[in-house]
């Protein structure tokens, strides 16, 4: 068995300079964290760094990846946990007074479609930065698309790694190294972590079952300005959401007004909540920002820019969504509860917003300011102060389908590599989970089998698994089997019973899905969808409460209706919608062969643009949305005729410049024609 190294922190500080000429580090001194990972960066050996927020990782794995380029010959890969921080990273790497800028450096996230050029460029690349759902949908496509450069790749970099415990997104990656590793045996692994309970066992799997190699383990407590976290007991008497939310924002003023001095991030796990602390704010005269998703890229960086140069602008209030993102760290952090509706929010996320206190070279210390709820206080002080350990999340039973593992076994059915259920259980014995002890039985196999057969998610040929049209889609476009399958059953009643315009059976049609099946419904959501929900039980039958919450933010959408309560589910219906589109018209060419493509398109801008049906004309051309097309509407221009022969009037209606104003009239005369 390949051995596990333990090591600490090195007390004993390396000169940067120690380092070969190759690399021009910005510091004098290696901290202790750095200096340890020196020893060993450029040993054929792997590599789990577990230290805390601030503490110099990102040198780490530059030493790594430098060395692999610059002395071993190969390829560097360098795994990033978002799209966005991937290209901050390239962006950071390629600049003019970085020692990487005379690499080849290439960004492959979803964003980037795999051309003979792309895949040229990733060739002639020395350093590729990717998200693990990329890496594991290149990995699975190895052979059929030739990607080639995954077996130059000599060292792969996971920043983030903790995250493989997160639902959501663990299981991504786990999948993805599982895959890497085979299609890469002689990999060098480099994990960076925050601090982990049971980093040993994750040592393990990485040396006993992914790679064959020999792992060193470094964990540090260390961190340049020391940390001290506060809990706020907030009061959560009131009734109301809304109220409680704004006794906590009136909680976090108290506490930046009690520091006048410092940069506070003020981390809001809703815009809404968000909204109301930067008014709080602006009312007590505190200069303040606002950094949310609805942000340009252009806003966004002229704001952060600002936070980081301007001293007059103390305050930046966040979401807590775009925490990851957020490369900007303050004197003091307040952390808006410890809720997301009424979920609660994983530690994980509490540790991402809390490291952003305290700037090194700035401040000698950083404090962190959690607010909780009062009756609870004990409770979520014990929970939020417990070290997790990194537990896989390939194994998730909710709702008794394990949705997860279906996924993953019908894009390796897809893609040839699981063909009969000994194919299964051999590639679950590699997995974290299994590694785990989480043992998945024989019964759970064949049930699971047994299920995607019924569903026509996949078939037998012969002795041999293969995919169906529905498994295709899903593994093609990272979506639930489950949810695919139920989306072609849904629409194909919608348009054979002739329900194109029922915006309540297009409603339950696009809610009628695994994925909605399971949720939380509050008070105030049912109070406000009861009358929705009786003519919906009267249409549909007895229906479960989290299908008829979808089925009613569909339908306010479609009608284009605002509403208070619902709004921030209904935003994120609208953000997931385009890639759910593409499924259906996926569904549409593949499977089911509706001949709806229009509809569809149709039906996709009246879910993203929140608008009845009458004004999607309007919204598909250029530059208007769904306030345009309201005043468009209401000044009597409503059709492409309206507006060629009334351009002067839509000018003025608009507010565009010249150019947008032109392409809109132009696009009009095209669809006029």
């Amino acid at each position: 068995m390949p051995a596990i190294i333990k090591l600490g922190d090195q007390n004993e500080l390396i000169p940067a300079s120690s380092f070969p000429d190759y690399a021009n580090f910005s510091f004098d001194e290696f901290n202790p964290v750095q200096s340890r990972a020196y020893e060993i960066y450029n040993r054929d050996c792997n590599a789990i760094i577990a230290s805390s927020t601030s503490s110099g990782k990102t040198a780490i794995a530059e030493m790594f990846l430098s060395n692999e380029v610059r002395e071993r010959g190969g390829k560097g890969l360098y795994l990033s946990p978002l799209k966005a921080l991937a290209q901050e990273k390239i962006d950071d790497w390629s600049s003019d007074d970085h020692h990487f800028k005379d690499l080849k450096i290439s960004i492959c996230t979803g964003d980037y479609r795999i051309t003979e050029d792309r895949k040229k460029e990733l060739a002639a690349a020395n350093l590729i930065l990717m998200t693990s759902e990329m890496l594991s949908h290149r990995c699975r496509n190895h052979k059929s698309e030739g990607n080639s450069f995954l077996s130059e790749v000599g060292t792969l970099v996971v920043d983030e790694f903790h995250l493989i415990g997160v639902d959501g997104r663990g299981d991504h990656l786990e999948a993805a190294l599982m895959k890497f590793t085979q299609v890469n045996p002689n990999i060098r692994l480099v994990f960076l972590s925050a601090t982990m309970p049971n980093v040993d066992q994750i040592g393990e799997w990485v040396s006993y079952e992914l790679t064959k190699k020999e792992t060193y383990l470094i964990e540090s407590s260390y961190r340049p300005c020391p940390l001290t976290i506060h809990y706020e007991k907030c009061y959560d008497g009131d009734k109301k959401y809304e109220d409680r939310e704004l006794q906590k924002v009136a909680h976090a003023l108290q506490i930046v007004e009690d520091y006048p001095d410092d940069k506070f991030l003020v981390f809001s796990h809703t815009k809404r909540t968000g909204r109301h602390m930067k008014t709080a704010l602006e009312r007590a005269g505190i200069n303040c920002g606002y950094h949310n998703a609805d942000l340009t890229k252009a806003k966004r960086l002229r704001l952060e820019r600002d936070f980081k140069e301007d001293p007059d602008l103390r305050v930046l209030v966040a979401t807590s969504t775009v925490a990851w993102g957020l490369n900007l760290p303050a004197r003091r952090v307040v952390i808006l509860g410890v809720h997301r509706g009424l979920s609660q929010v994983e530690n994980y996320d509490i540790q991402q917003m809390s490291g952003r206190a305290g700037r090194p070279k700035y401040d000698p210390s950083g404090d962190v300011y959690v607010l909780i709820p009062e009756s609870q206080a004990d409770h979520y002080v014990k929970k939020l102060s417990r070290k997790q350990n990194i537990e896989s999340q390939m194994l998730d039973t909710l709702g008794g389908h394990h949705k997860i593992m279906a996924f993953h076994v019908v894009s390796e059915i897809h893609h040839g590599s699981i063909r009969n259920k000994d194919d299964f259980r051999d590639w679950y014995a590699r997995s974290l989970a299994a590694f785990q002890s989480m043992q998945l039985d024989d019964d759970v196999i064949d049930q699971l089998v047994d299920l995607l057969l019924k569903k026509g998610i996949i078939r037998e040929h012969e002795g041999e698994y293969k995919v169906n049209a529905v498994g295709k889609i899903s593994s093609m476009f990272y979506f639930d089997p489950f949810d695919v399958a139920d989306l072609r059953r849904n629409f194909s009643s919608i348009f054979e019973n002739n329900r194109q315009d029922n915006d309540y059976a297009i409603s339950m049609a696009l809610a009628s899905v695994e994925s909605c099946k399971l949720g939380i419904v509050s008070k105030n959501e049912e109070e406000e969808m009861v009358s929705f929900s009786a003519r919906i039980r009267k249409m549909f039958g007895n229906i479960k409460k989290p299908v008829i919450k979808a089925a009613y933010a569909y339908h306010l959408l479609l009608k284009g209706l605002p509403s208070q309560t619902f709004n921030p589910y209904m935003r994120g219906l609208q953000m997931d919608f385009p890639r759910l589109a593409t499924v259906l018209k996926s569904i549409d060419s593949m499977s089911a062969k509706w001949d709806q493509k229009e509809w569809l398109g149709n039906l996709q801008t009246r879910v993203v643009y929140g608008v009845d049906d009458y004004l999607v004309g309007l919204c598909n051309l250029p530059h208007i949305g769904k306030v345009r097309a309201n005043k468009l509407w209401n000044s009597n221009i409503r059709s492409y005729r309206d507006i060629v022969n009334k351009s002067s009037l839509v000018s003025k209606i608009l507010r565009l410049d010249d150019n947008k104003t032109e392409d809109v009239i132009q696009k009009a005369k095209s669809l006029y024609k």
